[in-house]
């Protein structure tokens, strides 16, 4: 993913060189220094997701990764006004009901075999939500 955004920049600067600043153009009006935010948090999140991974089975953590369906829902509904019908909703409770129940059994689980292999933490569920 960072590869992908690195080859954006460098596309982004072999246009700046070759078409130069024009004052007329629309790209001058944003500041460069506002992607700095975006890009922030793109690397906090990723780093609690790859710290989770270690703290979580490889299963659990695919499954919990299902939230950000939910996340993204909210998003376009609070910034964009996107209406939300009555599918969207039982969608997304089933969803977040999902992930409870993968979170939940998983560290219970875990309680059980506090030395096994794979097993899954709070704190790595916790980081999975913050991402």
């Amino acid at each position: 993913m960072f590869v992908g955004e690195l080859f954006c920049l460098l596309l982004y600067g072999i246009k700046r060189g070759i078409y130069g600043r024009n004052p007329n153009n629309e790209d001058e009006k944003l500041n460069p220094a506002l992607i700095a935010i975006p890009a922030c948090f793109d690397i906090c999140g990723s780093s609690f997701m790859f710290i989770a991974l270690t703290m979580c089975a490889a299963s659990v953590y695919q499954m919990m990764r299902g939230v950000i369906v939910v996340i993204t829902a909210f998003m376009a509904l609070i910034f964009l006004g996107k209406q939300q019908y009555a599918h969207h909703w039982i969608s997304l409770s089933t969803i977040v009901l999902g992930v409870f129940l993968v979170g939940l059994v998983s560290i219970l689980e875990s309680q059980k075999d506090v030395g096994a292999v794979g097993t899954t933490s709070v704190t790595g569920i916790m980081l999975l939500l913050a991402a």
